[in-house]
Formats: structure tokens, C-alpha cells, sequence
């Protein structure tokens, strides 16, 4: 388990290294294609979604497995001005949100429109493509862990099995799709997507249950909304309905021209 305090004491490497990043213009984009209907592709950011709280800004972390973890549970700690990556349905503007009720976010505004290019939040219905609709779809995701980070593993439309890389499709091969980082960078460097298991947040309280929870940017009804989700010891990955208001975690994808 994560704690705050070592959180802190890593603060100032975190953040010079946030700006470096975006100083420097470092690649944050996997270079897999996935299609999504009508004709059209996506590819997915490096990393997950992030909210600063010294900064006051978004970003993008640079490595597909990371993530804060029960870290969030310090959203509302005044002393605490690291890094969170749960969030509210929408809460773009107000990323420190923390009610629990549905109607304390009432509208989406895409993270994207924060960090700067074409960056953007698959709605419910190009989440089912990427795991239904697509040639082999089925074939194209399974659970595996890299660098001991489980996590779902998305393979882009195209795809060439890299040397000494294990993989077996599905939700039941676990321990089967195990990557070093050497083997997984191999990986990403043909296009494969990981999606960390992040946990969830309900107000202040981080909730685990080994599941790995991520917004669309569909709405549904007054007070719902649709996610993406996958646990670690169920059989499939699925886009649900949800409430608005629990803290899910946010992978940015940018349109093929």
C-alpha cells in the first residue's frame, strides 16, 4: 500500500520531472491504432490522467502502469500537495471534488480540453468497439501483470507478437502474461495499451477490490454515467452504467488523421 508521506517526500522529483516532460515535448502517445467504428482510429496516451494539487494542473504520467492508489484517499488533505488520478464523472474544472451525489456533477467536460492538443475521453459506444467490434476483438485484450502492476493488456488493430513475449488472450492467464520492464517495453513499442488496476474513490475513502475503473464520457439519465471496467479475479472487461460522483481513473486517446 501507497502512503502519503512517502507520496510527499517525492513530491519535488515528481513535479520537476512533470515539467520536464512537457518542457521537453517527450513522445505520450502509444503508437497502436485501435479502430472505434465508422472507419476511424484512436491512439491511447502512455499513461493515465493526473491532477497536481502544488500545481494546480493536469498531466499525463509517462509510464502506462502508473497510478496513486490508496494516495487519493488525500483529495481533501490540505497538507498534501502531490498527485491524485481519481476522479469524479466530469469534474474537470473542480478536480477535488468530493460529494456523493450524483447531481454535484451534472455536465462532462472533457479532461483533454487541460492538457493541451487533441487529447479526448472515448465515449461508451467506441469503448464497445475496441473490445467487441473490432477483427479478433476478443483476442485483442487479456490481464497480465508488468513490472508486478496488474492491469488489462489492449492490442492495437495491427498486430506483431514481439520475441520473447508471452501472450495469451483472455481474462484467465494472469500469471501467464508476466513482463519485465525490458520485455514491456518491446511490447509498448508494438503498439500495446496497458491499463493499470486503479481502485476507485467514494469521497474521501479509497476503495480497492482489485478493480481497475475508467470514465467514458457518456452521460445517462440525470444522475448516471458510463464507465469501463475489468477486476482481476472476474472473466470479462465491460463498459457499465455508474454513478457520477465515485472517483475513476482517465485514459486520454487522440483521432488518427
Amino acid at each position: 500500500m501507497k502512503k502519503v508521506a512517502s507520496a510527499l517526500t517525492k513530491l519535488a522529483v515528481v513535479a520537476v520531472a512533470a515539467l520536464c516532460v512537457a518542457a521537453c515535448g517527450k513522445e505520450t502517445m502509444v503508437e497502436g491504432g485501435f479502430s472505434i467504428g465508422n472507419g476511424k482510429q484512436v491512439k491511447f496516451a502512455k499513461g493515465n490522467l493526473y491532477y497536481n494539487k502544488l500545481t494546480r494542473s493536469f498531466g499525463i504520467y509517462e509510464n502506462q502502469t502508473e497510478c496513486m492508489g490508496d494516495v487519493n484517499a488525500a483529495i481533501a488533505d490540505t497538507t498534501y500537495m502531490g498527485q491524485i488520478d481519481l476522479f469524479g464523472w466530469g469534474a474537470v474544472d473542480n478536480p477535488l471534488n468530493i460529494s456523493i451525489k450524483d447531481s454535484d456533477y451534472p455536465s462532462f467536460t472533457d479532461w483533454g480540453t487541460k492538457v493541451g492538443g487533441n487529447w479526448r475521453t472515448l465515449n461508451k459506444d467506441e469503448w464497445k468497439f475496441i473490445m467487441k467490434g473490432r477483427t479478433d476483438a476478443r483476442k485483442k485484450y487479456a490481464l497480465g501483470r508488468v513490472n508486478t502492476t496488474t492491469g488489462l493488456i489492449l492490442l492495437p488493430d495491427l498486430w506483431t507478437q514481439p520475441d520473447s513475449c508471452p501472450y495469451f488472450p483472455g481474462m484467465n492467464y494472469l500469471d501467464s502474461n508476466v513482463y519485465n520492464a525490458r520485455m514491456w517495453q518491446k511490447m509498448e513499442t508494438a503498439g500495446a495499451v496497458f491499463l493499470p488496476v486503479t481502485g476507485y474513490r467514494e469521497g474521501k475513502s479509497f476503495k480497492s477490490a482489485g478493480s481497475g475503473r475508467y470514465w467514458t464520457s457518456t452521460e445517462d439519465f440525470v444522475n448516471g454515467a458510463w464507465g469501463f471496467a475489468f477486476q482481476q479475479l472476474a472473466s470479462a472487461a465491460v463498459v457499465c452504467y455508474e454513478h457520477r460522483y465515485p472517483g475513476f481513473a482517465v485514459r486520454l486517446v487522440q483521432d488518427v488523421q
